[in-house]
């Protein structure tokens, strides 16, 4: 990934400030991290994938950024406290939450078990609550502005086959949000979520892999968006700087689409699917 310009770091429109990213080892959630440390944030850097996020966390202070790598495992709620808690101890505050963790399961409804079911709802779902939660907490209790953004997806509204519990889990995610976003408005807390479309990442390279010819998938992945492309992590990034900043402080309980066109356009055939091509 290219990094952020100098003159984007110079900017500061997040100095100060102190930012946690879940799912930060890859894709959306490591240019996430990045952006943020260019726009002068402290990072928590935080994932299941240790040595990943200990590689994102090393490659900000490398472009002169301030980063800690926490390892934690979002689908439990004692990791959540923990991670929240080590970010205080560590940086003093919590100011912006970045629940972004996720992941995929391109299953159908009839091959979806339980223990599937209940993973993609604890890591996706439930580690956006847990973490919120515990960063809500610090923000009332300082009584201090703060923001809560959500990686959710254009699955919560439009879906497609053998993606069901994925589909549930974001589309809860932004039920929640909405809820955290009048819960925290009286606070100065803001709340808003993120519909990344096909963004080019390991998650979205994996899904096309369940199909029989990942190649061709990924370009009717492309295609299904009217810029005609897939997106880049760094799109999302640039999106998530704004709405961490004070430039949207009056953007609250808000779907931000970074999707190339894709919820704009009407479905002309069947829906894609994700193991049959």
């Amino acid at each position: 990934m290219t990094p952020f310009p100098s003159a984007h770091r110079l900017s500061g429109c997040l100095a100060g400030k102190t930012a946690v990213v879940t799912g930060a080892a890859a894709g959306i959630g490591r240019a996430c991290a990045i952006a943020y440390a260019a726009a002068g944030a402290n990072v928590v850097v935080t994932d299941i994938n240790s040595p990943g996020g200990e590689r994102v966390s090393a490659e900000i202070a490398d472009q002169g950024g301030v980063a800690r790598f926490i390892g934690a495992d979002v689908g439990r709620s004692a990791d959540c406290v923990r991670l929240v808690a080590q970010a205080i101890a560590h940086f003093g505050c919590v100011d912006v939450l970045h629940a972004n963790a996720g992941m995929e399961l391109c299953k159908s409804v009839w091959d979806t078990t339980d223990a599937d079911w209940e993973r993609v709802l604890s890591v996706n779902l439930g580690g956006a609550f847990y973490t919120a939660r515990e960063a809500m907490r610090d923000m009332r209790r300082r009584k201090a502005p703060g923001v809560i953004l959500m990686t959710s997806s254009p699955h919560a509204f439009m879906t497609s086959r053998e993606i069901a519990a994925y589909a549930a889990s974001k589309g809860g995610m932004v039920a929640l949000m909405r809820a955290l976003a009048l819960e925290g408005a009286p606070h100065g807390i803001r709340a808003n979520a993120l519909l990344p479309g096909a963004i080019e990442t390991p998650m979205l390279h994996r899904e096309a892999a369940c199909s029989p010819d990942p190649s061709e998938q990924l370009r009717r992945f492309a295609e299904a968006h009217p810029l005609n492309r897939l997106g880049q992590p760094e799109d999302v990034a640039k999106v998530a700087v704004f709405l961490a900043s004070d430039d949207a402080a009056f953007v609250t309980g808000a779907c931000i689409a970074v999707d190339g066109g894709l919820m704009a356009a009407l479905n002309s055939g069947p829906s894609i699917s994700y193991t049959n091509g």
